[in-house]
């Protein structure tokens, strides 16, 4: 059975690398995989059942009656709810690393996105999908921007969205994040040692999508269609 191709796009938080993945998934007709968007659902879900990160054992029970459900691998469904705009508040900003440095977390997830593996090429972006869950990947990619840089562009995002926000406030969380994913126990955020590692603080988001788009060309298509 031919085994499909699997891109992983790794990076901190507004590195860009949800949309760098997502536009290079159209150009090359792959599946998408928004990682933090998942993680991002199951931060939303405890929260709204007011079950803070540190009770380990309220949110095992919890998570076993959410249902986390991926159409098109776009738009995320918690128990038939659409959460797609929601997990993206900055309230969830605040505690989704807190919720997704747990193991209970990471273990309910790591199998959900490791069978999206099977279905087609895919391209997995988040914070460890080049050293955890798809180890093997084709080829690894590590997104990289400085702190100003990334909080610049979160800010405008949330702006756009009509979010009422500052941007010290949007600054201080992606430093406070920076740390959280840095320092956790389980899964740093860290490139895998065979990771293309590329700074994207001064291009555009074309820029980095021409970038990622040809070195998937060159090192996995290209060496793909000669090996058939």
């Amino acid at each position: 059975m031919k085994r499909h191709v699997i891109i992983t796009i790794d990076g901190p938080a507004g590195s860009g690398k949800s949309s760098v993945a997502k536009m290079v998934a159209q150009r090359l007709g792959f599946a998408y995989l928004d990682s933090g968007a998942i993680y991002r659902a199951v931060a939303l879900y405890l929260l709204q059942k007011g079950i803070p990160p540190d009770d380990e054992a309220q949110i095992e029970e919890s998570l076993k009656g959410m249902n986390i459900h991926i159409k098109d691998l776009q738009r995320i469904y918690v128990n038939g709810n659409d959460v797609t705009m929601a997990i993206r508040s900055p309230q969830v900003d605040e505690v989704v690393s807190s919720y997704a440095a747990l193991p209970v977390v990471r273990r309910r997830l790591f199998s959900l996105q490791r069978d999206l593996r099977d279905d087609r090429d895919l391209i997995a972006e988040g914070r460890d999908m080049g050293t955890v869950v798809f180890p093997d990947a084709d080829l690894k990619i590590f997104l990289k921007a400085d702190a100003r840089t990334r909080a610049i562009r979160r800010w405008k995002e949330l702006m756009e969205r009509g979010v009422d926000i500052s941007f010290d406030d949007v600054y201080y969380q992606i430093v406070q994040r920076d740390e959280k994913d840095a320092n956790r126990k389980l899964s740093p955020l860290m490139p895998a040692e065979d990771a293309i590692i590329l700074d994207t603080s001064e291009l555009t988001l074309e820029e980095v999508v021409d970038k990622v788009t040809e070195l998937i060309k060159d090192r996995v298509l290209q060496v793909k269609r000669c090996e058939t």
